[in-house]
């Protein structure tokens, strides 16, 4: 592969450009400066500047993605193994000189790691992304960068090694799915055992309305005769097309990615040839070079059509609310403001449903925290009287540091234990809510498009619900000295066996007090979480049904305001309202055109 060269923005990037600018100014001019319209585009432009294009590495546990990424990199630098192995998302990108980042969610802050050797650099990523080495995560990574000077990677190019989906760590499956929204591509890795199952086939479903262009590898094809390869290719390509996940002419790569990093340490250029990478780098190189800024270009020209779009709705709004005669507004109005107020009623009780929901889970947090204080005092128990059967010699010692490292073990276990507990289940709760809380919303824009004879298309889905950050789920270690020294002066002179009961009393005592404390912790670390959680759920239905509201309440009543008032000049303010609907429409067919797409009707009204 030819080293890459940092590319100039290009005359199309340009051109958008300077269309998001004149459509920043028309929507701000149209709707307002303060209309959410207005920063949703600015967050468009942004994207824009920072043009990166990010390639996920995708597929089932154990395909060979990692060891695929290595091939592409030339070098043995993500961790690989014979068990599910990648527990979080890798992101890699560009540096001269190799660095890693670390982020957390638990508020620590980020740490970065300079290697330049290969085993170096997979020594430290090991310790954060494997399960051998971060068990359910436990250190709470959010995400791990990894900037390496491969050409694959040039022009801002990202490829993100990801958990493999079906493991029997469902953690990593969620984080795979996760990650989707980040991903403008992808490269879906299948094997030939077998080529494709059920679940790859749903999750390719879920890649489908999310991800564009998707690249199809069989890998390990070194374990396949010539004739087996051509069956498997022809197998996978028959149940992708059944199924609507491929183009007919598009290509599907067999590659050895084992045989193809060793080829590249070895300088085996036959070798290298005979591992088929080469042909999936060529399309790699050809897609990121003709591909990538007309994929960017149409993602963000498709989002800038939908804000034009809604844009232009609330002015055809404004403009068939002012056109009517002011009888006919004034019981328009009344009737959209009955149809508001239960509306209205509806939110209330989706916020007391989640209310509700919050009210059960934290109930069923209190008999969880109970049933762990009591099974840890068991434990605990046992743990002190183990050691008391072993003799008087360092007996103390012994019991402190027994119970200390116990303690922190039982409740590393529960912390993990409850973390999926709670998290599936809120997960669970709030996307029962979610659908509920969607019609709602489009409930406003449906309720005033039937009454005025506009058309306001469906808002896009927000992303889904999901717990707070981790810092509300951490407990800090346990350090051996939190159990006091109880000894006292009388217990010398004591007889023995009366000196081991007291002892024994006071540090069960003490050990009481430690579950307290750990147990109270956790429970308001997952306490916090479910707060900040249902928190940001009600946040956000209040925030999405205001927006729905100022583009639609809002509008008709600034019109029943206007058309009492006698020296407002309703002919120039029409004028003004039709020359911004034109050129909103212009601005919208022209976002679309590029984009190969028809533009949909705004409004029914013969004005369109």
């Amino acid at each position: 592969m030819t080293a890459w060269v940092e590319q100039p923005e290009t005359s199309s990037q340009s051109t958008l450009m300077r269309e998001l600018d004149r459509a920043c100014l028309l929507i701000e001019s149209s709707v307002g400066a303060e209309s959410p319209l207005c920063r949703g585009a600015e967050r468009l432009r942004e994207r824009l500047q920072q043009k990166r294009l990010q390639i996920a590495i995708l597929g089932q546990f154990k395909r060979g993605k990692s060891t695929f990424i290595n091939a592409l990199l030339g070098a043995p630098i993500l961790p690989t193994a014979v068990v599910p192995l990648t527990a979080v998302p890798t992101f890699i990108s560009w540096r001269q000189t190799p660095l890693i980042r670390v982020e957390y969610s638990n508020g620590k802050a980020a740490e970065h790691f300079e290697a330049s050797e290969a085993v170096a650099i997979q020594d430290v990523l090991s310790r954060f992304v494997t399960e051998e080495a971060n068990p359910r995560n436990r250190l709470r990574v959010e995400r791990v960068d990894l900037f390496y000077p491969a050409a694959i990677l040039g022009d801002g190019t990202v490829l993100i090694d990801t958990p493999g989906i079906g493991s029997t760590l469902a953690h990593n499956t969620e984080a795979a799915v996760r990650v989707l929204p980040e991903c403008d591509g992808s490269l879906f890795i299948v094997s030939s055992d077998p080529p494709l199952t059920e679940m790859e086939l749903a999750y390719l479903h879920q890649l489908k309305p999310r991800i564009g262009h998707t690249f199809f590898v069989i890998n390990k094809i070194d374990y396949l005769t010539f004739q087996e390869r051509g069956c498997v290719a022809d197998f996978m390509r028959k149940v992708l097309m059944e199924e609507s996940l491929i183009d007919p002419e598009a290509p599907i790569f067999g590659v050895s990615a084992r045989l193809a990093l060793m080829a590249r340490q070895s300088h085996d250029e036959e070798a290298l040839r005979k591992s088929g990478i080469q042909e999936i780098e060529g399309a790699l190189v050809r897609y990121l070079a003709t591909e990538k800024t007309r994929a960017l270009d149409e993602a963000i020209r498709l989002k800038a059509a939908e804000i034009v779009g809604q844009a232009r709705a609330e002015v055809e709004l404004g403009l068939r609310a002012l056109s009517m005669p002011l009888e006919k507004l004034e019981q328009k109005s009344s009737e959209f403001s009955r149809a508001l107020h239960s509306i209205e009623t509806e939110r209330l009780t989706v916020g007391d449903l989640l209310a509700g929901d919050r009210r059960r889970l934290v109930d069923e947090l209190e008999t969880r925290i109970k049933a762990l204080r009591q099974t840890a005092s068991s434990s605990l128990k046992r743990v002190i009287d183990e050691c008391h059967v072993e003799g008087l010699s360092s007996w103390e010692e012994r019991v402190k540091s027994g119970v200390a490292s116990a303690t922190e073990e039982l409740f590393n276990a529960a912390s993990d234990e409850f973390i999926g507990a709670f998290s599936a289940r809120a997960d669970a709760v709030l996307s029962d809510r979610r659908q509920r809380i969607n019609a709602l919303v489009n409930d406003v824009r449906q309720t005033a498009a039937e009454m005025f004879d506009v058309a306001f298309a469906p808002e896009q889905e927000p992303e889904a619900f999901r717990l707070a950050r981790e810092p509300y789920w951490v407990t800090e270690r346990l350090a051996a000295t939190l159990i006091p020294d109880v000894s006292t002066v009388i217990d010398r002179f004591l007889p023995t066996s009366l000196w081991l009961s007291r002892r024994r009393r006071r540090i069960v005592t003490e050990t009481g007090e430690l579950i307290i404390r750990n147990a109270e912790s956790l429970r308001w670390a997952v306490l916090r979480g479910l707060d900040e959680t249902f928190r940001a759920a009600t946040s956000q239905l209040e925030e999405r049904l205001s927006d729905a509201k100022s583009a639609t309440k809002g509008v008709i009543e600034d019109a029943v305001k206007r058309r009492h008032d006698r020296s407002f000049g309703a002919k120039a303010e029409l004028d003004r309202l039709e020359q911004c609907s034109e050129r909103l429409k212009a601005a919208q067919a022209e976002f679309l055109t590029l984009a190969d797409i028809r533009a949909p009707a705004v409004c029914r009204s013969s004005r369109n």
